[in-house]
C-alpha cells in the first residue's frame, strides 16, 4: 500500500455538491455516470495510476470508486459524497469477483472498526507493510491495525503476492536463478529512479512500494558481500 497525498476534488464535483446538497435524495447514488467518470479520473491521477489498496495498474476501464468508510456505514449525504473518503480501486464495476482488495474488503470497516483499518490516505501507511524479496507481505507483530488490514483486504493472498513477486523478479533480473543478476551500481540506479518518480508527476510503476523495499534489501546484501570480499583480501 502506498500513501496517497491529499488531493483537491474536481471542480465539477464541488459544483455538483453545491447544486444538489439541499435535494431530498442527496447522496452518492444521485451522482450521474459522467460525473463519476470525472471523479474516477481525478482519483487515478492522484494515485499515480495505481490501485489504492493493491498497487495494481489501473485506468478508467479497470477501476471503480471505492469508499474508505463503506457506503453501508456512511451517513447519506455526508461521508458518501466526501472526496476524501474516496479512492480508485481495481477492478472495474461488474467485472467479476476478485478475491483481494476492494471486493474482499466489502463493507469493512464499520465505524466501530475504523481504528483497525490502515487507510492509504493515512500518513506513514506505506511504512507499516513490509515486503520480502519474494513479494510476501508482513507487518510488525504489535501493529494490530496493519495485521487486520492485510487480512481484510487479502494483501497476503497468493494471487496478489505472485503479481508482486513477478514485478520484483523482473526488476532484480532474477529469472530462474538462485540469486538475482542485478549488480550493485544498477540496483542503486534503479532504486534512485523509483524514488525520483515519487517526487515528479505521472504514473508510477505497479507495486513500486514493494520494488523499493526489495531493491534496498538486494543492495544491502550486495554491499555485505562486497565488504566480506574486502575483508578476505586483507
Amino acid at each position: 500500500m502506498r500513501e496517497i497525498s491529499p488531493g483537491v476534488e474536481p471542480v465539477a464535483f464541488t459544483e455538483w455538491r453545491a447544486r444538489f446538497q439541499n435535494d431530498i435524495n442527496y447522496g452518492y447514488d444521485l451522482i450521474n455516470r459522467e460525473l463519476r467518470a470525472v471523479i474516477t479520473d481525478a482519483l487515478i491521477a492522484e494515485q499515480r495510476g495505481l490501485c489504492a489498496y493493491t498497487g495494481i495498474r489501473i485506468n478508467a476501464a479497470r477501476s471503480h470508486v471505492e469508499h474508505l468508510l463503506p457506503q453501508t456505514h456512511c451517513h447519506r449525504g455526508q461521508e458518501d459524497v466526501e472526496y476524501a473518503n474516496m479512492v480508485a480501486c481495481y477492478p472495474a464495476p461488474n467485472s467479476g469477483y476478485v478475491p483481494f482488495g476492494a471486493h474482499l474488503k466489502a463493507d469493512w470497516p464499520s465505524r466501530a472498526e475504523q481504528h483497525l483499518f490502515v487507510s492509504p490516505r493515512s500518513a506513514g501507511c506505506e511504512k507499516r507493510f513490509m515486503f520480502s524479496i519474494r513479494g510476501d507481505i508482513s507487518v510488525a507483530e504489535s501493529d494490530e491495525a496493519a495485521r487486520e488490514t492485510v487480512k481484510r483486504l487479502g494483501l497476503d493472498s497468493r494471487g496478489l503476492a505472485d503479481l508482486r513477486k513477478a514485478a520484483i523478479i523482473a526488476t532484480l533480473e532474477w529469472y530462474g536463478r538462485k540469486q538475482p543478476l542485478l549488480d550493485l551500481p544498477s540496483a542503486r540506479k534503479r532504486l534512485a529512479r523509483l524514488e525520483d518518480a515519487e517526487k515528479s508527476g505521472g504514473q508510477l510503476e505497479p507495486f513500486c512500494f514493494a520494488l523499493k523495499q526489495a531493491l534496498r534489501k538486494h543492495i544491502l546484501r550486495l554491499e555485505s558481500i562486497r565488504e566480506s570480499k574486502r575483508q578476505g583480501r586483507r
